[in-house]
């Protein structure tokens, strides 16, 4: 009796063994291995593909879209840094963000009073002034003795007084040396005696020195 039931057990069981799907072994690469997207996927996107519709929505071709390659190396031009450094230095191109410099050599010319009255006064004076504001010493190289000159123009433009046409000077060369940080001033007086009340007359001063640079000063007075 047992066995006749052992056996309709066994017998039950065999149709449902050979209706089970066959496994086929894996291996150890496939278990590991890094499957593709699946690109029937509603959620799969591909840059190149998304770039070429947007390309085509815009009525641009594909082919002129730039394509970014993120380089390895740190310093290459296209580099996150490098497009970082490019982004500000454009921004900032017109910027300057050096230390502010003033001019190498100023001149400045000073007259007292400037204005006076021509019953009181019969000359004013002229104070000049050339400063070297390097850090080098500056040479000033003359033709002659002659250091500076002085003119003054009426109000309109012709000179009245020329400072050097009462003076002479050597004609020997001279060389005068301003050290960095220093000046070196020239006082002098002017006559009035060509003078109006009332009218303004400009004063023009500057370095005889040999070259291209005169370092002019301009100042203006009204007698009264």
């Amino acid at each position: 009796m047992k066995r006749c039931l052992l056996m309709a057990v066994v017998a039950g069981t065999l149709p449902l063994a050979a209706q089970t799907t066959p496994v086929s072994p894996v291996s150890d690469v496939e278990a590991f291995a890094v499957r593709a997207p699946d690109e029937a996927s509603p959620f799969f996107i591909d840059s190149r593909r998304a770039r070429s519709v947007a390309a085509a929505t815009a009525g641009i071709a594909a082919e002129s879209q730039p394509v970014t390659d993120f380089p390895r190396n740190r310093g290459s031009d296209n580099s996150a840094g490098a497009q970082i450094r490019s982004f500000f230095t454009g921004m900032f191109s017109s910027v300057n963000l050096g230390p502010i410099r003033g001019e190498p050599v100023t001149s400045s010319l000073t007259v007292e009073p400037n204005r006076f009255s021509l019953n009181e006064r019969r000359e004013v004076t002229a104070t000049y002034t050339i400063r070297n504001n390097t850090r080098r010493i500056m040479r000033l190289e003359y033709p002659t003795g002659q250091r500076i000159d002085i003119f003054t123009h009426d109000p309109s433009g012709a000179v009245i007084d020329k400072w050097s046409d009462d003076r002479s000077f050597d004609e020997q060369e001279g060389l005068v040396v301003i050290n960095p940080r220093e000046r070196i001033e020239y006082q002098e007086r002017i006559p009035t005696r060509e003078m109006k009340p009332g009218q303004t007359y400009r004063v023009d001063a500057f370095s005889t020195s040999a070259g291209d640079e005169n370092f002019l000063s301009q100042q203006t007075v009204t007698p009264e």
